[in-house]
């Protein structure tokens, strides 16, 4: 039966659209559901939807809900100010580089907007071009985004996937370190003009590094010791408020960060959609077509989700569901790796707006220049990677 794929199609062309005429995601996403499931499920859609509410769906709302207010509190307090300048005493090119990898631990829409501003004087002092620091504070800011367990992205995945963080890293890993070897490779001049032009500071302190203590709590419980996320999350809220004793202010603006509605309802729907994916055998209809191609799709159906959409996490809530049964292996880093790839290079991504926007600098400069080939880079890198180690995790 082709109408469950003919109505997939339909419904995420027109989310496309939509999203591309600016309109709220969560709300296209929304009105594509509806377009997919309602012709071919009637009002069972109503039921499918009432079970999507269960102990999975709770905790993957908490789990990002508390990672973006530990995201905010964290970058609110004097504790990100005290790791910057540590940093800083390192040596300019470790900076430049370190600080837009470190802000990067921390999620939050249009993140390298706040990694831009703190940078910038670091860049002018080393007399880096418009492009130059476009580039370096949007790609160090990035290389986190498949394996780091507080984005959203990988939250998602997991609850989707039906399987852990440390999976998660595992399968992963290839594409992070990908990323750190094709940008260093693509800003390799950048960062020699760094060394030449940027008198390094004399006096080492780096008593503000212990200020990166919550990453390491992070590592430690979640990755290694495999304790829940929300409940380690909580913790180092608390630990937060305690610590840095942040103003009620903070306080709130975490508070009211942490609780918007549109990523609230985008976890939603994209767990809804996976049920009804399920419930309609979409998935299994696309793997029997996709099997003669699947390493192609499963890296190409993600990638263009995102370059079009420009939001990280859209090839996990829309690509996943339909393409479950063929991420197993190293198919799922593919899948990961088209993601990521399309994330970076996406015009509509709010990040690499915001920060050529900041820098003043024209995408197509840092497009040609540097971005391209650190992409194409860390794609040919990952998946040397993978054809030496892949294995089947999930």
């Amino acid at each position: 039966m082709i109408m469950p794929l003919i109505l997939f199609v339909t419904s995420i062309t027109l989310a496309f659209i939509l999203i591309i005429k600016r309109f709220n995601i969560a709300l296209a996403l929304g009105v594509a559901l509806l377009i997919y499931s309602t012709p071919l499920l009637g009002l069972d859609v109503i039921e499918i939807s009432v079970r999507t509410f269960n102990r999975t769906l709770f905790e993957t709302v908490f789990s990002l809900m508390l990672a973006m207010f530990v995201a905010d509190l964290y970058r609110s307090t004097y504790a990100a100010e005290s790791v910057v300048r540590s940093l800083e005493s390192l040596s300019p090119r470790t900076a430049a580089i370190s600080i837009p990898a470190i802000v990067g631990l921390l999620p939050m829409p249009a993140g390298a907007y706040v990694s831009a501003t703190i940078i910038n004087p670091l860049y002018v002092k080393c007399r880096l071009s418009s492009d130059e620091r476009t580039f370096l504070n949007y790609w160090f800011r990035h290389i986190w985004i498949v394996v780091w367990p507080l984005y959203q992205s990988v939250v998602l995945a997991s609850a989707i996937l039906n399987t852990s963080f440390y999976a998660i890293l595992l399968h992963n890993w290839p594409i992070f370190v990908a990323a750190i070897l094709g940008g260093g490779i693509a800003s390799k001049p950048i960062l020699q003009k760094i060394n030449s032009g940027c008198i390094e500071s004399r006096e080492r302190n780096l008593k503000g590094l212990v200020h990166l203590w919550p990453f390491v709590v992070v590592i430690v419980t979640i990755l290694l010791l495999k304790l829940p996320l929300p409940l380690v999350l909580f913790i180092i809220a608390i630990l937060l408020i305690l610590v840095y004793r942040p103003s009620v202010n903070m306080i709130k603006n975490g508070l009211r960060y942490s609780l918007d509605p549109t990523i609230i309802a985008l976890i939603v729907e994209s767990m809804i959609f996976s049920r009804v994916a399920a419930e309609t055998k979409l998935a299994y209809q696309l793997a029997e077509y996709l099997v003669p191609y699947a390493d192609i799709a499963v890296f190409l159906i993600p990638f263009l989700m995102v370059i079009v959409t420009g939001f990280e996490f859209t090839f996990v809530t829309i690509a996943f569901p339909s393409l479950l049964p063929l991420l197993t292996g190293h198919r799922a880093t593919l899948a990961f790796l088209g993601g990521y790839a399309g994330a970076m290079l996406s015009p509509a991504h709010a990040c690499f707006a915001l920060s050529a926007k900041f820098f003043k600098s024209n995408l197509w400069d840092v497009y040609k220049k540097h971005l391209i080939l650190a992409t194409v880079i860390s794609i040919l890198i990952a998946v040397a990677m993978l054809m030496v180690t892949s294995s089947a995790i999930f």
